[in-house]
């Protein structure tokens, strides 16, 4: 099945103070969002800005509590942040999760040019985003059917994958596989990993995507792991996002030259890949890595 994290959208209080971060710090070029012919969503270069082509990758939104109002959903993608998985098919997605009795929001094609979008709960309150690219102005579909297809995006990155907590991973992955229709991969993980209890083990975490751990991660918060593992930062608990640079030693320098706190975890999780993790300035946790 051809599916792929299209973005993860998160909750900014200060739009223009996270596009520096993401810019001067990650090292990433802001892009333009596209919206349908016609259509506007009445937010301003304070309230919304992208860093991707075609709406792909990382959308910054300022919280507005009356949106779901004014757009008629049940759901609102602009508080507490949310990911958005782009299916072959959104109309069949929306079926089984309404036939299992799913509260669903069907926006249709509002705020992306030639994207379809949905918004559903998960079974523990995870936001998600369904979404189907409905014409060409949504973008190019995976021409490979691929899980999660690696798409490079100006300067060199990618998005890696999205990490969300469920306390029972077993119903979180029954969700995403029997109603979003998605498939479980083999984590790989480095030689003598020092969280081997957690990579192996399918109550603690569960991989949908690739095998080079691309995708979706779900996993079972511990609230001991930072200490654990010697780090600052838990990415067990609320969620996290990473993006893949090419050159992870230039962003360290960054971060470290703006007095910026984050855990260097080295290669302890995934086979190849060195890890960072740093609090965004609205506090959302991103991992940043890159390959060894």
């Amino acid at each position: 099945m051809g599916w792929f994290i299209h973005h993860v959208n998160i909750e900014a209080h200060d739009v223009p103070q996270s596009v520096a971060f993401y810019r001067d710090v990650l090292g990433l070029k802001q892009g333009e969002w596209n919206y349908p012919e016609g259509v506007e969503l009445g937010l301003g270069v304070d309230q919304l800005a992208v860093f991707g082509t075609y709406n792909r990758g990382i959308h910054i939104v300022h919280p507005d509590a009356a949106f779901q109002k004014r757009h008629g959903l049940l759901h609102n993608p602009t508080v507490g942040g949310h990911f958005a998985i782009n299916v072959p098919d959104a109309e069949a997605v929306k079926q089984r999760l309404q036939k299992a009795g799913h509260v669903v929001s069907d926006a249709g094609t509002y705020a992306m040019a030639g994207v379809r979008q949905l918004y559903v709960w998960d079974p523990f309150y995870n936001l998600v985003e369904i979404n189907a690219i409905v014409d060409e102005t949504g973008g190019p579909r995976p021409a490979n059917g691929e899980a999660h297809a690696k798409r490079i995006e100006r300067e060199g990155w990618h998005l890696h994958h999205i990490n969300i907590d469920a306390h029972r991973v077993a119903t979180a992955s029954q969700f995403y596989a029997s109603l979003i229709g998605l498939t479980e991969a083999e984590w790989q993980a480095p030689p003598d990993c020092p969280i081997a209890d957690i990579t192996g083990n399918r109550e603690a975490l569960v991989l949908f995507g690739n095998d080079d751990n691309r995708g979706l991660h779900v996993v079972r918060p511990q609230p001991d792991f930072a200490k654990r593992n010697n780090l600052d930062h838990n990415p067990t608990i609320g969620g996290h996002f990473a993006i893949q640079v090419d050159n992870l030693d230039a962003v360290a320098k960054r971060l470290d030259d703006a007095g910026l706190i984050y855990s260097d975890a080295g290669c302890y999780a995934m086979a190849g890949l060195r890890q960072l993790y740093v609090y965004d300035p609205s506090m959302n946790l991103v991992e940043i890595n890159g390959s060894i």
